[in-house]
């Protein structure tokens, strides 16, 4: 009706259990052999158990009534039905793959090295003789190992892998690492003995600017030099890859995804799923706990949930949206009105209990297909407005769950600063809302105290970090606004593995077979390190001396909801993002009393503020030599090198490291880099640089605009233009910010914390976001979100049910509520 066309094609799906296949005993059991859904060799996916039958239609609007025309109709010209088949043809053929993924979207590239690579002779360091035909004489040349041995395919030297009993795997010496160490780092490609076959195998290239799996196309000519004839092979062991799908399919898979169990599945207000758009689990993991909070639901939808029509607040926001595309207002409005409302809940008739035989389920009735409720929730545009820009969420990989949330928020952030102001368009959907007639109060405090504040201020918190001077006794407070607690695990209760003193600490299995207990914490513990004391080098203000002082953090305020990241992630020693394999215990009730900070000491002295340096006694900054070679090492461009030592001011090797992986993709990581004074290019004292004010202005800025970005991001040109780009929906507004901002005081200036919604710090648990995969670049997101029984429900993509055992052990993100 709003948009006046008269002429829309449409298309009905009617869902019909399919009858059980002859051989359906000989597959049911057939264990996945790839990490995904709905793709060869991965686990069923829920549609894999229907047949669907589609009707494609015309739909007349006549006296605003639409009236279906069945295609074929000789009554429809043809060029009509072939419009409508154009467009259809590609909705069905996104749907198709949007409902599949795969952990490991990346194919195995040809190693550089491998067309030219050179073999040895015995007189050039090779090995002696061909190797002995009979498999189980095979052993490492390091350490004698008879499993997960390794062939340097230019050498012929004989080593064991690396260790993989942390998850599952066999043990292993590293001897063909350390042997392409030893010789120089010149022959890096590998193949594993036990799964060469007529099929191929799998190869390794150590290169650092290849580092991972690798393909080689001369392969049995390579392994022929080596005496083995790779037609005659049989493969006898699993490859990496298996191997890890079969640790993953044996626990995180099944405590995660709770396959296996017959879970009932549910329908209703609050209970949709969301269309896996390609690797898009992390999005809708992160919509269901958002849309999960009783006030995000009331800004972008409105107060009946128990309705099928969309919300007050949702309509409002939609139809005063400029453009509805380009809205982040109304894209979020949309689908949080879809996630909270029974729009398209599937129907009673809809929903097969899995405890069922074939022959005894239900057929969907025709139509109930034609209708709203049986359509299925696909964000497309919002995935494609709220990653727009975005080098990574603009792009259909896999992406961080956490990280992605709070890009969300900060997106809506800057969306909802002017209307947020009276008359804007959020407060004419709040009073839209309130038009309606409740049923019921929110769910957690009233809702007029967030009403003229910004979304993320349900979740915003402020720590504050002490500094106590080691030598003058005198203290520093530091304030800090944060949206997610993060913690980390006690690395001196659980080692990561490559720090574990003795490889045998790893295994999984006890002397007796059985499986032993993958390492546990409690949240309490995590909680308590993060809190702990941390003594750090420090050039005190007070003494103008180098020495020590001890940083403790503390809770300033406690927020209305609180976001709680898991870090279970590390970068190992060969510098891969790896997963931690370890339990964690949470509580469903959190109590951080002790975590909140108390009053100041009576007679405390503060800390003098630094003196700033003279601008011309700054030195240029030097990149640290050693850093800078292990990154060149590994492959890197210098330029980016160099720029993440400042960005971390030569903090180490590892640091820098986790710089260049976050940035590699930023337009000028590789541009020349030009040396400046040490921690960046402070601007003047008395106002900005005019020359870089100047350069600014050239892009098409005003001189205000500049000054704004530049003071905001303490006068370094490259953040102030990607400071003003990440702003333009409302540049002025954020430029009036920074500029008639109050100035900074000093240690002991004013407390800004009653900006924030604090409260008692009791907190209940009310969702989680749990990950499978070996780190947050692949595998998969699910959410559990308790309703308002208390009861969990898992929303795992399309599939929404009553969980039985929700992985609380294994979250990622939780959400807790202030009680």
């Amino acid at each position: 009706a709003r948009s006046g066309c008269a002429l829309y094609a449409h298309h009905a799906w009617r869902k019909v259990p399919k009858a059980a296949a002859p051989d359906a005993a000989a597959t049911v059991d057939a264990p996945p052999t790839t990490l995904g859904v709905g793709v060869e060799g991965g686990f069923e996916a829920e549609d894999a158990k229907y047949d669907v039958e589609k009707v494609r239609s015309v739909a007349a609007v006549v006296d605003g009534a639409p009236k279906l025309i069945a295609l074929p109709n000789p009554a429809v010209p043809d060029f009509a039905v072939a419009l409508v088949d154009a467009a259809l043809d590609q909705e069905a053929s996104d749907a198709a793959t949007d409902r599949a993924w795969a952990l490991a979207d990346e194919e195995v590239k040809e190693s550089k090295h491998a067309r030219d690579l050179p073999q040895l002779s015995p007189e050039a360091g090779g090995r002696a003789a061909p190797l002995d035909p009979d498999p189980a004489t095979w052993r490492c040349e390091a350490s004698g190992d008879a499993e997960n041995l390794w062939l340097n395919l230019s050498t012929g030297f004989i080593g064991g892998g690396r260790d993989q009993a942390a998850w599952g795997g066999p043990k292993g010496s590293n001897g063909a690492l350390q042997h392409f160490e030893a010789t120089g780092k010149k022959y890096p490609l590998v193949v594993k003995l036990g799964t060469i076959s007529a099929a191929g195998a799998e190869l390794y290239s150590y290169a650092p600017d290849e580092d991972g799996p690798v393909s080689d196309p001369k392969l049995n000519e390579h392994l022929r030099f080596w005496g083995i004839n790779a037609l005659a092979s049989e493969k006898t062991e699993k490859t990496t890859a298996e191997l890890e799908v079969d640790a993953n399919a044996k626990f995180e898979w099944s405590a995660i995804a709770e396959a296996g169990a017959k879970l009932v599945p549910l329908a209703g207000a609050g209970l949709q799923g969301l269309v896996n758009l390609g690797n898009s689990c992390y999005m809708n993991s992160v919509a269901h706990l958002l849309a999960s909070v009783p006030e995000i639901g009331r800004r972008y939808h409105g107060l009946l949930d128990d309705a099928t029509a969309v919300g007050g607040a949702a309509r409002s926001l939609v139809e005063s949206a400029p453009t509805l595309a380009d809205c982040h207002l109304a894209q979020t409005a949309r689908l949080v009105s879809a996630l909270r409302s029974k729009r398209y809940a599937k129907p009673a008739d809809a929903l097969i209990d899995p405890a069922l035989a074939v022959a005894d389920r239900p057929t969907l009735p025709a139509e109930i297909a034609t209708q709203d409720a049986a359509a299925t929730v696909a964000p497309r545009r919002f995935r494609t407005l709220f990653g727009r820009g975005h080098a990574e969420f603009s792009t259909p990989r896999q992406q961080d769950a956490a990280e992605y949330l709070l890009h969300v928020l900060d997106a809506l952030a800057r969306a909802e600063r002017v209307a947020l102001e009276p008359g804007g368009r959020l407060a004419t959907a709040a009073d839209a809302a309130d038009a309606e007639a409740p049923r019921g109060p929110v769910e957690y405090g009233p809702y007029d105290v967030m009403r003229t504040k910004p979304t993320e201020k349900l979740f915003a918190f402020q720590l504050e970090e002490k500094i106590l001077c080691g030598q003058s006794g005198a203290a520093r407070y530091k304030p800090a606004t944060q949206l997610m607690l993060e913690l980390g695990i006690p690395s001196d209760l659980v080692p990561t593995p490559d720090d574990a003193a003795e490889s045998e600490a790893k295994r999984l299995k006890l002397d007796d077979g059985s499986e032993k207990p993958k390492p546990r914490v409690g949240l309490e513990q995590c909680l308590a390190a993060w809190a702990a004391e941390e003594t750090i080098d420090f050039t005190s203000s007070a003494t103008g001396l180098k020495g020590v002082a001890a940083k403790t953090q503390r809770l300033k305020t406690c927020p209305r909801y609180l976001l709680l990241k898991i870090n279970r992630y590390y970068i190992s020693k060969t510098w891969e993002p790896k997963k931690l394999d370890v339990l964690v215990d949470v509580p469903t009730t959190l109590d951080l009393s002790s975590l909140k900070a108390g009053p100041r000491p009576a007679g405390e002295q503060l800390l003098p503020d630094d003196a700033p340096a003279p601008a011309a006694a700054a030195a240029a900054f030097k990149p640290d030599e050693g850093i800078l070679a292990q990154l060149l090492g590994m492959g890197f461009d210098e330029n980016g090198c160099k720029r993440a030592c400042r960005a971390t001011q030569n903090a180490g090797a590892e640091a820098a490291m986790e710089w260049v992986f976050g940035h590699m993709g930023d337009p000028d990581f590789a541009t020349p880099y030009v040396d400046e004074p040490a921690g960046g290019a402070a601007a003047p004292s008395e106002g900005p640089d005019p020359d870089k004010v100047a350069g600014l202005a050239a892009l098409g800025f005003t001189a205000r605009q500049a000054e704004g970005a530049l003071k905001a991001c303490g006068g370094d040109a490259e953040r102030a233009a990607d400071w003003i780009f990440s702003r333009l929906d409302d540049l002025d507004g954020a430029v009036d910010a920074v500029l008639n901002e109050a100035p900074a005081g000093g240690s002991a200036g004013g407390d800004a914390s009653t900006d924030f919604d604090d409260g008692d710090p009791t907190y209940e648990l009310k969702g989680l976001v749990s990950h499978i995969g070996s780190n947050t670049g692949c595998g998969h997101y699910v959410a559990h979100l308790r309703d308002k029984e208390g009861n969990f429900v898992i929303f795992d993509d399309e599939k929404v049910a009553r969980s039985e055992k929700p992985p609380l052990q294994l979250g990622y993100v939780y959400l807790y509520a202030r009680k």
